[in-house]
């Protein structure tokens, strides 16, 4: 390992670059795939859990309920300016 990071110092900027670049791909490609692989599986618990269901059921009036706040926040701001 020693040998080929000797190597690449040698070589001109744009290769650096290259390398730099290709390793950050490689890297950042292992850690996105591990990362849906523990996704996949979190959502498989998820789904047979029984709290999560009860919190997909709320979550809509969550989201209506905000929507309706910031609904009334827009008229309130209107109602100032005039």
């Amino acid at each position: 390992m020693k040998r080929i990071l000797e190597n690449i110092q040698t070589k001109p900027g744009a290769v650096k670059h290259v390398v730099m670049w290709v390793g950050i791909f490689l890297i950042m490609t292992a850690i996105f795939s591990f990362w849906l692989m523990t996704f996949s599986w979190q959502v498989s618990q998820t789904a047979e859990n029984n709290s999560a269901s009860e919190l997909e059921k709320e979550l809509p009036s969550v989201f209506n309920s905000l929507k309706s706040q910031t609904g009334l926040l827009f008229e309130t701001m209107k109602n100032l300016g005039k």
